[in-house]
């Protein structure tokens, strides 16, 4: 009977579709021995779980899984947001999204829920959704009615394929499912013509109207790479850039 650490291993391997030789190669190892832990006929080592969950790109949490169900203590924290030891990741936070103003920024957690921003965001963040959610699925939906993105469609497909990307990186997550559950099923996705859709682009940006203002911005993401505790390090930062001198001017004023 296979065990519970091997069932994980298994569901692992097949979500990242690898073949027991494909993953054996990666994880340098013996088919044999993987065939061994999958069906509980061996037990691995702590060494081991780690360098499949490296191979497999397992989240902290799938890490964390695994290693318990191996019988082994985790190894990635998950810390209360007012921890102490968080306060650096806090402050380098802060500093990016202050550093970035007057131009809109702001951290994200797993599930697109805002997290922190600087004024250009709040800005941008009010107008779409005023005294409405802080997740950003949700400020894309309550949007579609209204004038200002005006690339709403596009904006809306490029959403959804990222979160389809996260879901399937991520080996399921619920409530990211229920959110591109909800953008998927939103009348104006369904009749997208795909074709009239312009990937073929170099830079996507998002195109805002703020009255008589039209402000042309595109996105880049940072995560940060040595901090292991698990929502932490799952935060992302996305700092909004001008595409044209007329958004610049408009955020300068």
């Amino acid at each position: 009977m296979a065990s519970e650490f091997g069932a994980i291993l298994k569901d692992w391997r097949k979500t990242r579709r690898f073949s027991q030789l494909d993953l054996s190669l990666e994880a340098e190892m013996s088919a044999r021995h993987l065939s061994f832990l999958e069906s509980g006929r061996a037990n691995p080592s702590r060494e081991m779980v780690l360098r499949l969950s490296e191979a497999l790109q397992l989240p902290r949490p799938a890490a964390n899984q695994a290693l318990n169900a191996a019988g082994f203590a985790p190894v990635y924290p998950s810390l209360s947001d007012d921890a102490p030891e968080l306060a650096p990741v806090h402050q380098a936070i802060s500093a990016m999204l202050d550093h970035h103003d007057p131009f809109p920024g702001y951290a994200i957690d797993r599930h697109w829920n805002v997290v922190n921003s600087n004024q250009g965001a709040q800005m941008l963040l009010a107008l779409a959704s005023p005294g409405g959610p802080a997740n950003l699925i949700d400020i894309l939906i309550n949007s579609a009615g209204l004038d200002l993105i005006k690339n709403w469609d596009e904006v809306a497909i490029l959403s959804l394929s990222r979160l389809r990307t996260e879901i399937l990186e991520l080996g399921g997550d619920e409530q990211l499912s229920a959110l591109a559950g909800r953008l998927a099923s939103h009348e104006r996705v369904r009749k997208v013509d795909m074709a009239s859709v312009n990937l073929n682009q170099a830079v996507i940006p998002t195109i805002f109207q703020v009255g008589e203002n039209r402000l042309s911005l595109f996105s880049v993401i940072a995560q940060f790479g040595s901090v292991l505790d698990i929502r932490a390090g799952e935060t992302r930062i996305e700092l909004m850039f001008p595409m044209d001198e007329a958004t610049v001017q408009f955020f300068a004023r």
